[in-house]
């Protein structure tokens, strides 16, 4: 017989395989990658320059990531992205694959309206993360 605990926990564990091959095949379907850019030969991006453009033309628009906007998060400077919001840092420097940013835009949740953010735009926002993510 099999316990009803047993079969919670291997509902859980599906769950959650799910949830981490799900997100890792649109970063394999958008040819994304979590290496050095250096050393893969890739400019450094440069947060005023690249990101600051990309944040805030697609993801800090009227309601959206500005003051007061969801969970409190503000895409509009450097400060605010790296204050995070309600839930905390949603930019972990040095670590894109695990920063909240990165898995919300790759997975297309983010921006809701309009199209996704292309893979160009997503792999420089990944770079600028893995260098070190500086106000640059």
């Amino acid at each position: 017989m099999i316990h009803k605990d047993t079969i919670k926990m291997g509902t859980v564990l599906l769950v959650v395989a799910g949830i981490m091959f799900g997100c890792g095949s649109a970063i394999k379907e958008l040819g994304l990658v979590f290496d050095d850019p250096a050393t893969a030969g890739r400019p450094s991006p440069s947060f005023s320059t690249d990101i600051a453009p990309i944040l805030v033309k697609r993801c800090a628009i009227a309601e959206c990531h500005v003051v007061d906007g969801p969970h409190d998060i503000d895409l509009r400077t450097y400060d605010t992205l790296m204050k995070g919001g309600d839930e905390g840092a949603i930019v972990l420097v040095g670590d894109a694959r695990e920063s909240e940013i990165i898995e919300e835009i790759a997975e297309g949740k983010m921006p809701p309206e309009g199209p996704p953010l292309d893979a160009a735009q997503i792999q420089l926002i990944i770079d600028w993360i893995n260098e070190g993510a500086e106000n640059n």
